[in-house]
């Protein structure tokens, strides 16, 4: 299988804001990517939480499983500092952007064709020994995460070169790991890999905080959506009647942790397919908003879950 050479993934979520008042224990403003609680998580996803501390030392997670609490590895700290936006003069509180790995024996959803967990689940953070409160979660199979250019930060050297193309575009390659966008689109017929996070356990199971040794394949089965469409949004494989494909391959990606691999072949674009514009350098008779930013949408879910990202794909006979 093809690695994407990354290091550390950390997830970025909205800017939030309160007045700077001293705490006697950590507080939680926001994890992830969904506000409020409770949040969606899934066995080894890799998710940030955002704890109101100017100390970054010290830091520790927990997960509570229902009967105890389980340590989570913690596999990076970063101190930031919020931005205000509107027209509030409040200052903003001091971060800690705290990225952690669920654990991979959360409870599993035991009512059958229900989407809600027995066992109720909850999170805490600890700095210097100072335990914040526990917030809930809702453990799922799996939660599927495609990853972009704008929620990852690469420590060391950057994944793909600076290149133009779609805002926040999807990170999904060629096989030589150049990213596709409008400028280096996908062709029909090619191998293309989508990185991504939250697919749960594999065969053989994975360890949370370990790199995984192989690329085992994920436990649940994934389908594929490919949607020719301008700029569509992500689509729940099936949902509509439409017809879904098995990807090549659905995995963790060998030496890293918490990332995952979906290995699939580019469908022919049906004839009339518009070819993508390159927004960065428009025409002048163009309006930015009838852009063709992507003409592919790929969706990647299961029963529980699913995203999705646009790219570029070459027309048919150009």
């Amino acid at each position: 299988m093809r690695i994407l050479t990354v290091g550390l993934l950390v997830f970025l979520s909205v800017s939030l804001c309160s007045a700077q008042t001293p705490a006697p224990a950590p507080v939680f403003v926001g994890a992830g990517f969904a506000n409020p609680f409770p949040i969606a998580v899934a066995p080894g996803q890799l998710l940030t939480l955002f704890v109101q501390s100017t100390i970054s030392n010290g830091v520790s997670a927990t997960f509570w499983n229902g009967s105890a609490d389980e340590a989570m590895p913690v596999l990076q700290v970063n101190q930031t500092n919020a931005a205000c936006t509107g027209s509030s003069n409040t200052a903003c509180a001091n971060l800690l952007a705290v990225t952690v790995q669920i654990p991979f024996d959360v409870p599993s959803i035991a009512v059958p064709g229900s989407n809600i967990a027995v066992v109720p689940s909850s999170i805490a953070v600890s700095i210097n020994g100072v335990k914040s409160s526990y917030f809930g979660v809702q453990p799922v199979p799996n939660q599927v995460h495609i990853l972009t250019a704008c929620d990852v930060i690469v420590r060391g050297s950057p994944s793909f070169p600076a290149i133009r193309g779609l805002p926040c575009a999807p990170m999904i390659t060629h096989s030589d790991g150049t990213q596709v966008s409008a400028i280096l689109p996908a062709k029909a017929g090619e191998e293309l890999v989508a990185y991504a996070t939250g697919l749960g356990q594999t065969n053989p199971p994975l360890t949370a905080g370990q790199p995984a040794a192989q690329s085992s394949p994920t436990v649940a089965a994934f389908n594929l959506d490919f949607n020719y469409r301008a700029n569509a949004l992500a689509t729940s494989p099936g949902a509509i009647g439409s017809t879904v494909t098995a990807p090549l391959f659905t995995g963790a990606t060998k030496g890293f942790t918490g990332l995952y691999q979906i290995n699939f072949v580019v469908p022919p674009p049906p004839a009339g397919t518009s070819p993508c514009v390159d927004f960065a350098v428009p025409a002048a008779t163009t309006s930015p908003s009838i852009l063709v930013q992507s003409n592919l949408t790929v969706s990647v879910g299961s029963n529980f879950s699913f995203d999705g990202g646009g790219i570029c794909v070459t027309p048919s006979g150009t």
